[in-house]
Order: structure tokens, then sequence, then C-alpha cells
């Protein structure tokens, strides 16, 4: 039997001394991980927690654990993916819609506290709980049928691997995006570090660092929705989906379209001022740098929080969750799904997820957790480098195939990217190489409106990026401002 736990390095770092202590004192025994490991627990799958439906050419996965606000356990991620994978070879399956029921309506994440019971009990499910999610994000992420997730809720952490893989995304007013696995002591998960760190400028790190809620319209601007569309109307999308006779993605945009709300907004996901100080704070690759870069700024509301946030969160969660990302950015899915496999292994016998988790939802009352060590300085980068990216955990990820992607096939369906506005107004992007680039602010946004088929919000995101980025000249027309 393997020991889940990476052997740590032999170091001379007394710091270290409390991690290292908990982490070989804190031991989960399970056999190597393999397919085979699925056969035999299908039989006893609680289905009552996420229910399938058919109707007409749809397909329906519905979380349902209303009491638990739709939280993921183990049971309900074996449930989905067998039937996820019957459906998208299915000819009958034009789509398939992933939504949740109660007050939750989507789901709050892992069942974080299920995990560590398992942990502490050297329960191999604590594992297979993630080797299990992570092989279901490769097929989400990879579908041949349309997807539609439906986030008219809470849509937290780990959840966020039913839903920001695929191609259609509809948030509502009553939307609630957040990663705070570092308030926990824990790790990002389902492919988190891949999505994230491939949001506009820094604010996947700056979500993934600070737990920062994103509601409503501002999950749709800041790329966590790909459609706006009020709760009200889900019940008729529902219907039109339902009626489809096509499987064709462009013809579920189309539709999707015809259902979203089209108000005036005041701002594009964050205040113009946040935005900017979002982008300059947290383009650093230490959190010591971070940290010092919002000392800088101007005394705000938001400095205040943000640096609040930045002093009491996990040290260790908050530096291995900002180096995983800064590694993500060149790499593949699959290759983010391995990382994160391994870390998830590492922080599943560490001191800070467990007492995090504890503190969280065990004390009575709430505690603030006692995090080890305490402060930044207490752990250095060399110190995050040897204990959980040197030496890899004993267990691989297996995944049911091994299709992978760098860029999401389906991108095209979501708002324009920062990138993709810089490159049409630099000229890099190759499809301005014969005809030169887009100077003028009219033409830049007729360009982004009719290649995304007049969707709704193009042209309000594109002004803010033109507004944020770019400078008008008499001679050069528009001009993208180099990084400050």
């Amino acid at each position: 039997m393997n020991r889940l736990a990476c052997r740590l390095p032999v170091t001379s770092f007394s710091r270290l001394s409390l991690v290292k202590k908990h982490y070989n004192s804190i031991s989960i025994y399970t056999r190597s991980i393999s397919t085979e490991t699925h056969l035999h627990f299908e039989d006893d799958l609680p289905e009552t927690h996420v229910l399938h439906r058919k109707l007409s050419g749809a397909r329906m996965f519905i979380l349902n654990r209303p009491e638990k606000l739709n939280a993921l356990n183990l049971g309900m991620i074996r449930n989905i993916g067998p039937q996820l994978k019957a459906w998208d070879v299915s000819k009958l399956a034009k789509v398939i819609l992933m939504k949740g029921v109660g007050k939750g309506k989507f789901s709050v994440g892992d069942d974080i506290l299920d995990v560590l019971t398992r942990a502490k009990a050297k329960d191999p499910d604590a594992l297979y709980f993630f080797q299990d999610k992570f092989r279901l994000v490769q097929m989400i992420a990879t579908l041949q049928t349309p997807y539609v997730a439906v986030l008219d809720g809470y849509a937290l952490g780990g959840a966020l691997g039913l839903f920001v893989h695929g191609p259609f995304r509809i948030a509502t007013e009553k939307t609630i995006f957040a990663t705070p696995e570092v308030s926990l002591g824990a790790f990002l998960n389902s492919g988190s570090s891949f999505y994230l760190s491939r949001l506009d400028g820094e604010i996947g790190a700056y979500l993934a660092l600070t737990g920062h809620r994103l509601e409503g319209i501002d999950a749709f601007f800041a790329g966590i929705a790909t459609h706006y569309i009020p709760s009200s109307r889900l019940a008729a999308l529902e219907d039109r989906l339902i009626d489809l006779e096509t499987s064709e993605h462009e013809i579920i945009q189309r539709v999707l379209e015809k259902f979203v709300e089209k108000k005036p907004v005041e701002k594009i996901g964050f205040p113009k001022d946040v935005r900017e100080s979002i982008d300059r704070c947290f383009a650093f690759d230490t959190v010591e740098e971070i940290v010092a870069a919002l000392d800088k700024e101007k005394s705000s509301k938001w400095t205040r929080e943000t640096k609040q946030q930045l002093t009491t969160f996990s040290p260790t969660s908050l530096k291995v969750t900002l180096k995983a990302l800064r590694k993500a950015k060149s790499m593949s899915l699959v290759q983010c799904l391995n990382m994160e496999f391994d870390l998830i292994q590492k922080f599943l016998v560490t001191k800070d997820f467990h007492e995090g988790v504890e503190a969280a939802f065990t004390s009575k009352p709430r505690r603030k957790p006692q995090w080890q060590p305490p402060q930044l300085a207490g752990i250095s980068e060399d110190d995050i480098d040897q204990l959980y990216f040197s030496d890899a955990s004993p267990n691989d990820l297996s995944l049911p195939s091994k299709m992978d992607l760098r860029t999401y096939p389906h991108s095209r369906f979501a708002l324009p990217s920062e990138e993709e506005v810089r490159l049409a107004v630099t000229g890099e992007g190759p499809e301005f190489k014969m005809e030169g680039r887009l100077k003028e602010e009219e033409e830049i946004i007729s360009w982004f409106v009719n290649g995304h088929r007049g969707k709704w919000g193009v042209r309000e995101k594109v002004l803010d990026i033109l507004a944020r980025k770019t400078v008008g000249t008499e001679e050069e027309g528009l001009v993208w401002l180099p990084q400050q």
C-alpha cells in the first residue's frame, strides 16, 4: 500500500519543523489509484443526490442535495461521470444541462468537511474524490455534445469543475462565484489553475488569493459566465432547449442570446479604479510583493480589505496558490490537473488544511484558525518549492482519455478577452497581418460585435478595455499602453 503523501526533502530549515511534524504524523493509506477502482462502487451510488432527466433532446443533471446547499461528495461525482459519458455519445442527446435545486440553486463547492473526515480516518475515498472529480473535469472540457451550466445561486470553490470548462455558463442576478480555498488553508482544484490563470489581467490571481465574491452580472463581465439571463427567464429557456432538434453549438448560442437581459451597466465587473489596482498589485510573483504594492496604492476600503485578507489567510495556501497560477499560464489543462492532484495529496496531510476546515466548520463557536506558520515571513519561496513542487506525490492521476487542450475551443461564445482586444489594437493577431491593425474605437467595437454576431455585452466590455488600456493619438489612432 502507498502512503498518500509525498516524502518531504531533508532540510535544515527550522521554521518548517511544525509543518513537517504534522505532515509526517498524518497519513492516509490507499491502494494505487486505477480505473478499475470505479467498477465495484457503482451499485451503491446514492442517485437521489443527482437526478437525471430526459426530455426530448435535452438531458439534465440536477444537483439535489439541498440540505448541504448541493455540496459535492464522492457519490455525486460518481453518479455524474458514467451518465455524462453515455449521453455524450448518444445521437438522441442534443444538449446537456447542469443545474441545482434548493436554496443553493447550484453548489457551494466540495463537501470539504466530508473530505477532511475521511482524510483523518485514512479513508482512501478522501483522495478518490479528487481523482474522480478531475476525470469528470476532463470529460466536461472535451465534450462533443453542447453543455449548459445554470449558475442560479452559489457557484463556489470546487463546484467550478462542473461549469467553467464548458462552453455555456449562465449567470443570473442570484449568482455568487468565489474561490475561498485559501481562507480554509486548502488549495485550488478541478482545473481552477488553468481557468483562473487565463482570465483578463490579474483577475484570476486576485480571485484566488482573496476569495472575493463576484455576484450577478459581474460574474458575466469578469469572464466566469458566458451569458447573463434573469432567473425568471430560466424556465422558458429550458423549454426552448428541450425543443431543440440540433446539437450545433452555434444554434444554442443564438437561443441563449434571445433570453439575455440587455440592461444598462455602470461598471464592467469591477469599478475602473479597482480593476487598475488589481492589475498593478497582483502582477507580482510573490505574495509579499503584492502586499507591498497594496501599501503603495492610495488608501481605500478596497486596499485595506484586500491587505487584511492577504495577511490573515493561510500563508502556505497563499504562496502555493500563487506559484501554481504562475506555472499554469504555460501549461495545458491536463498538466494543470496533474499539478493540482499532486498538490492536493500534500495538502490533505498538512496542518493548515485540517486547521482551516475545523476552525470554520466544526469549532463551536467558529474561531480564527491558527496557521503554521502564522505569517508570510515564516515560510520562504524556497520552502514552498521544497515542500510542494520538488518531489512528486506517490499517486499519479489517471484520466479517462488522452484528450487535452491549451485554449478553450468554445471561447467565442463568451465575451472577448482583453488579450484579443490587445491583438486587434496592436495588429499582432493573425487576422490583421494583411490589412493592418484596427485604429479607431468604432471600428474596433464593430469588429468584435460582428465577430460575436451581435452578442450583448461585447460593446460594453470592449469599450471598458479601450478606456483602460489605450490612449488616442492624432497620427496613429488608438495605441495600446505599455504594462505599468
